[in-house]
């Protein structure tokens, strides 16, 4: 059976890459809107600091149980994971409909996110983030602005028939699974309450104690109200719009990820004495086909179709130039290349736990390959040339600012993010060399 871990460092790799393309695409990219250009420094900067996360995860994970230090990747890990937790909460005050839209609002974003996620970073640092579950509280916003933009949008495209109104719901929809798609598959458990017991299992295991637990555990379940909530909120909007537009692929993906959540629920609960041995002698491992189902759920999403979720997100909404000759070759190489990592690291997993010969899956490997080339014209033009930036449709609606702001303005978003990547590395290296 294939670890959990083994997924981490095709997550840092997918990650990684996905961060650098995007932040070099939009520096290519001419004449972009302020909404695109910010939006679009925010997106590429919080997959880049995850994907770093992710690093550090694996390394830690590596050598575990080793006589190696690695109280600097640790450190690491932790604190970059504030950092991307703060820049992803903040992408729903710009995007799909910025509610941030005068000039001054909008310089304050980079000294806001720098000094908050400093701020924190040291915070947590000092008490060797014993609270780190608290940070989960700054989704609360994000997920109001969200199901606000989302169901304003999908009523005008029902009651008016604005059909031009779909990609702003849609845009909202598939940024909620992108922030809550690990929450949005434990929905059930949540509602019959019985994610506590596996909050405290990590506690118990994490060796956390009773001060330190409570903040967590806020944080903890406040997301995981909010990613039930969200996954609900959907069901019910997709199916009202099916009822009247019929079944598209945005809706297929909300009651995939609804049904994982029912199964996912049962499950939780058939393991609760397993969860549960912790409290009282030693903790019991979970049998192989619970972890084999959370593997192919819970983080195939999180790890591998979130930065996939993110590079549609990108590339369908035009927020980078992708149609121009200086981009076009790169876009299509990241596109076809994250398919296949993705991929491969499926093909992979299933083949860790089911009898599958070698020559049958690098067979399986080539087919995919062969398709991908073959359609890649196909996946490109659904991708890009059908896609149409957000901010034309706010415009013909009146309801996007163009305001008086220097490029070299929002470009300084990635320099200050620059700044406070290295700043936090090098005081991760320094702390966890003095304690």
């Amino acid at each position: 059976m294939a670890e959990l871990e083994s997924m981490v460092p095709v997550a840092a790799i997918v990650y990684l890459l996905l961060g650098i393309v995007t932040l070099i695409l939009l520096n290519r990219s001419k004449d972009r809107i302020w909404m695109d250009s910010m939006v679009g420094q925010i997106f590429g900067w919080s997959l880049l600091v995850q994907g770093l996360a992710y690093s550090a995860h694996s390394i830690v994970q590596a050598f575990e149980g080793t006589n190696t230090d690695l109280q600097l990747f640790k450190f690491s890990r932790n604190s970059l994971v504030i950092i991307a937790s703060l820049l992803a909460a903040s992408i729903p005050f710009l995007y799909p409909y910025p509610i941030l839209q005068k000039s001054k609002a909008i310089k304050t974003i980079t000294p806001f996110i720098f000094i908050l996620s400093l701020l924190l970073v040291v915070f947590m640092m000092l008490t060797e983030y014993n609270y780190m579950g608290i940070t989960d509280l700054v989704y609360i916003f994000p997920f109001i602005i969200l199901i606000s933009v989302y169901f304003r949008f999908l009523t005008e495209e029902i009651r008016i028939d604005d059909k031009t109104a779909r990609r702003m719901s849609f845009a909202a929809g598939l940024i909620l699974i992108a922030l809550y798609g690990r929450e949005m598959t434990w929905w059930l458990a949540q509602l019959i309450s019985i994610n506590d017991e596996f909050l405290g299992r990590g506690a118990v295991e994490a060796g956390q104690i009773a001060y330190s637990y409570a903040p967590s555990w806020i944080g903890y379940n406040t997301k995981a109200t909010i990613g039930s909530m969200s996954i609900i909120i959907l069901t019910i909007g997709e199916s009202w719009r099916a009822s009247k537009h019929g079944i598209n692929g945005f809706t297929l993906v909300v009651l995939l990820i609804f049904a994982v959540g029912i199964i996912s629920g049962i499950a939780d609960y058939a393991v609760l004495d397993i969860v549960n041995s912790c409290m009282y002698s030693v903790c019991e491992n979970y049998p192989e086909t619970y972890d084999i189902w959370y593997n192919f759920t819970t983080n195939a999403l999180v790890y591998l179709f979130t930065p996939l979720i993110a590079m549609y997100i990108i590339l369908n909404f035009d927020i980078i130039d992708s149609g121009s000759n200086e981009n076009r070759w790169m876009t299509r190489i990241i596109v076809i290349l994250m398919l296949l990592i993705v991929s491969s690291s499926m093909i992979e997993l299933l083949q860790s736990f089911l009898p599958v010969p070698q020559m049958v899956s690098s067979a399986i490997l080539a087919m995919v390959v062969a398709i991908f080339i073959g359609w890649e014209e196909r996946i490109m033009l659904k991708l890009v040339e059908e896609g149409e930036s957000i901010s034309n449709k706010l415009i013909s609606l009146d309801e996007l600012n163009i305001p008086e702001i220097k490029e070299n303005d929002l470009k300084l978003f990635s320099k200050a993010m620059s700044v406070l990547v290295v700043f936090v590395l090098l005081l991760s290296a320094v702390y966890s060399a003095i304690i």
